[in-house]
């Protein structure tokens, strides 16, 4: 396996699981920033207001965009069982 090889499947490594884990962190930082603008309007200092909230629309997202995260993570195994087999080559 050639030195460009390997840095293809680590650039599609990271890649992948960077479209994975995408909607899940945007969703947690958007949800994070508002009940922090919120918190600080109000001047509630509750530790579960931010966790709350935040936990449930993440599982949302997650259950929302699993078809295309399974996709992806499918097509990403697929490819590497490809490189796998043309290793021995």
């Amino acid at each position: 396996m050639s030195t460009e090889t390997v840095i293809k499947i680590t650039q599609d490594l990271f890649l992948v699981s960077l479209l994975v884990a995408m909607p899940a962190l945007l969703v947690s930082l958007v949800v994070g920033l508002a009940v922090s603008i919120f918190q600080t309007v109000t001047s509630i200092q509750d530790q579960t207001l931010s966790y709350v909230p935040r936990i449930v629309l993440v599982g949302l997202a997650i259950v929302l965009t699993l078809g295309v995260s399974l996709q992806q993570a499918v097509e990403f195994a697929r490819r590497m069982i490809g490189y796998a087999a043309g290793a021995g080559e």
